[in-house]
C-alpha cells in the first residue's frame, strides 16, 4: 500500500486559504458564516503546529458539518445556474476544511481498516462537494482531484498486467432486426469531406464502421470491459444515476454512489443476464456524466477523434455557436437502460465502448409528428418507442426513421436537432462528444 504524506495534504490544505483573501467569496453568505469560518480555520491552522484533542477534532466537524448543511439547504432553494456563487464556495471550503479534520483523524485510527473508513468517508464528501459546487474557487479543483486520486490510489495500489473479470457480449441474444438502416462508412472520411456533410442544409446520420477507436486504451490496453481495471481507478469514487428504465418515466430518481457498489449493484447482475434479478432490480444509469472531468485518469484511455474539430456552420437546426471545447459525456449502465426519443442542439459523435446499442433516429423535419413536450422538456418525445399508443400520437406512424445496431469499436454520427431513442442491448458504456 502506497504512503499518504499526511502533514503534507494538511499544509497544502491551509495554504489553500492563505494565499487570497477567500472571505471575500462568503460575505453574501451573512456576517454569522463568515464568523464561524474564520473561527474554525484559526482552529485547524494552529493545530498544524499543536495537535488537536479528540474533543476539539470532533468539535470542529459539528461546526464544519453545520456548515455544509446551510450550504446545500441554500443550493437546493434556487435553479443551479442561478445559485449565487457565495453558497457553492461555502460547500467547497467547508468540505476542504472538514477534509482536514478527516485526514487528522484517520492518522490517529490505530487499524488500517478504521483508517480506510475514513479514506471512504473523506472521498464520498469530497466527490460530493465537488459534484455539487463545481469546485469554485483557486486551485480547490485541482488540489482535489489530486487528493482524490492520491486517496484511491492508497485504497487501491494500481496494478498492470493483471487479468480482471471482463464484460461480456451475449452473442446468442436475439437483436433487432434493422430495416431502415443507417449510411455505413466502412473506410475512413475525408476530413474536408465531413466537415462539408456535416454544413449541409440537412446532415445525415453516418455509421461509422472504419476503426477510428482501434487505438484508444479503453479498447486495447486498458479495456474498459474489464470491471477490475474500471474498480481499480474509480472503485471507491462518487458518481450521480440515474435510477428507473427512461427519465420519463414517473418513479425515475437521481442519486449518488460509490462506483463499486453501482458495478455489484447494477452491472454484473445484468451482464450475468440473471432475469430473475433483473426484474427485482430497478435499472440503474450512470448518464450523460463529464466521467473525465470527474475522474480524469479515465481521459487517458480515449482520444477525441479528429471530426470533432471540424467547424460547424449555423443554419436552420444548429442556431448556437459551437462550444469552446469539445463537450464529452459518459454513459455506463446495464442492458436494458434506456434514452428516450430526444433531441440534443450540437453535433454527436457516440462512441461505443462496450457492449451494443440499438439507435433510431428522426429527422427534425418530422418534429411534429413526435409530439415534444411543452415547456422544460421540449427535446423529448411524449411517444414511447417500445409502445406507441397511435390513438393519441396518430401521426408518429407517418414520420420516416432510419436505425443501426452501435458495435464496440464503432461510432455514430448524429447530427443536431435528429431526434434519437437509444437502448442498449448489453451492458454498455459510450462516450459522447458534442461539437
Amino acid at each position: 500500500m502506497l504512503p499518504l504524506n499526511v502533514n503534507l495534504i494538511k499544509k497544502e490544505i491551509v495554504s489553500l486559504f492563505k494565499q487570497e483573501d477567500h472571505y471575500q467569496d462568503f460575505i453574501p453568505c451573512g456576517v454569522s458564516v463568515v464568523s464561524l469560518f474564520d473561527s474554525v480555520f484559526q482552529h485547524i491552522s494552529e493545530s498544524i503546529q499543536h495537535s488537536e484533542t479528540k474533543d476539539d477534532q470532533q468539535q470542529l466537524q459539528q461546526q464544519l458539518d453545520a456548515l455544509i448543511e446551510l450550504a446545500n439547504e441554500k443550493l437546493l432553494m434556487y435553479p443551479y445556474k442561478d445559485v449565487p456563487a457565495c453558497w457553492r464556495c461555502l460547500l467547497m471550503d467547508a468540505t476542504l476544511l472538514k477534509s482536514f479534520t478527516l485526514i487528522s483523524s484517520m492518522e490517529k485510527e490505530e487499524t488500517m481498516q478504521a483508517k480506510k473508513h475514513v479514506a471512504r468517508e473523506l472521498i464520498k464528501i469530497l466527490d460530493v462537494a465537488l459534484i455539487v459546487s463545481g469546485g469554485p474557487g483557486p486551485r480547490r479543483r485541482e488540489f482535489s482531484l489530486k487528493l482524490l486520486d492520491d486517496l484511491q490510489q492508497w485504497l487501491r495500489p494500481r496494478k498492470t498486467n493483471t487479468q480482471g473479470r471482463h464484460l461480456a457480449i451475449n452473442s446468442s441474444a436475439t437483436l433487432p432486426i434493422i430495416k431502415h438502416a443507417i449510411t455505413v462508412l466502412k473506410e475512413p472520411p475525408d476530413y474536408l469531406w465531413f466537415e462539408q456533410h456535416i454544413n449541409q442544409k440537412l446532415a445525415t446520420p453516418l455509421h461509422l464502421q472504419c476503426g477510428l477507436m482501434n487505438h484508444w486504451p479503453a479498447c486495447t490496453t486498458r479495456p474498459w470491459t474489464d470491471i477490475d481495471y474500471i474498480l481499480q481507478l474509480a472503485g471507491d469514487r462518487i458518481v450521480p444515476i440515474e435510477i428507473g428504465s427512461k427519465y420519463t418515466d414517473v418513479c425515475w430518481q437521481q442519486k449518488m454512489v460509490r462506483m463499486e457498489d453501482f458495478i455489484n449493484d447494477y452491472i454484473i447482475p445484468s451482464n450475468l443476464d440473471n432475469q430473475q434479478d433483473e426484474k427485482k432490480k430497478p435499472i440503474a444509469y450512470l448518464a450523460q456524466h463529464n466521467l473525465f472531468d470527474h475522474i480524469p485518469l479515465l481521459e487517458n484511455d480515449i482520444s477525441i477523434p479528429d471530426y470533432c474539430y471540424a467547424e460547424p456552420q449555423s443554419n436552420e437546426w444548429y442556431l448556437q455557436r459551437p462550444p469552446p471545447d469539445v463537450i464529452k459525456h459518459c454513459w455506463f449502465g446495464p442492458k436494458g437502460t434506456v434514452s428516450p426519443l430526444h433531441q440534443d442542439p450540437y453535433h454527436n459523435l457516440l462512441a461505443q465502448v462496450v457492449g451494443r446499442k440499438y439507435i433510431r433516429l428522426y429527422s427534425p423535419i418530422h418534429s411534429s409528428a413526435l409530439y415534444p413536450y411543452e415547456g422544460i422538456m421540449s427535446n423529448t418525445s411524449q411517444v414511447d418507442i417500445d409502445d406507441p399508443d397511435l390513438e393519441s400520437y396518430p401521426r408518429f406512424a407517418e414520420a420516416d426513421y432510419v436505425e443501426c445496431i452501435l458495435k464496440p469499436g464503432e461510432i455514430l454520427y448524429i447530427p443536431p436537432k435528429w431526434w434519437h431513442y437509444v437502448q442498449a442491448l448489453d451492458t454498455s458504456f459510450s462516450v459522447s462528444f458534442w461539437f
